[in-house]
């Protein structure tokens, strides 16, 4: 059969600033961006029609001492809007959703406790929820950027 859709979804994260060791930030760049990279690759080789990246809002918003996850979640923004454009001529549609705090195991049980008080957490299925509604798009349509993060989550002046 063929495929419909690419979703990008693999991400790794990590606590640092500019202090970080250097193969840390390689490693979480090389997960998080080169990953996406080599699977769009792939799928414009196959014409697949849509390619979803997941992003974060630590791209438009970062937190402290997460300088190689917020690098690596801006170079989507970019892989995103590189591959939108060229895809168009072939018909491939990409976008980006970018999520705000999801409840994973991505966050210490320190970290998840603190954000469910102060920010609020969204369920996963929430996220799968907008990736579908971006799958789910007719051909000829694209989201090239959706954010979704819980009602209660700041997003301007957070951190």
């Amino acid at each position: 059969g063929r495929i419909d859709v690419l979703v990008n979804n693999a991400g790794i994260s990590g606590a640092g600033g500019i202090e970080m060791d250097v193969e840390e930030f390689r490693k979480i760049l090389d997960v998080n961006v080169t990953g996406s990279f080599v699977c769009a690759q792939a799928a414009f080789r196959h014409r697949v029609p849509r390619i979803i990246n997941v992003g974060s809002i630590s791209s438009i918003a970062p937190r402290p001492d997460s300088t190689a996850y917020t690098a690596s979640k801006f170079a989507i923004d970019g892989l995103t809007r590189s591959l939108a454009l060229d895809g168009r001529p072939l018909g491939i549609a990409v976008g980006v959703v970018h999520p705000g705090n999801v409840a994973s195991n991505l966050l210490s049980a320190e970290e998840f406790k603190l954000r469910d008080e102060t920010e609020g957490l969204l369920d996963a299925d929430a996220v799968a929820r907008s990736v579908l509604l971006m799958a789910s798009m007719p051909p000829e349509a694209n989201i090239l950027e959706l954010c979704v993060m819980p009602t209660s989550q700041p997003l301007v002046g957070r951190g």
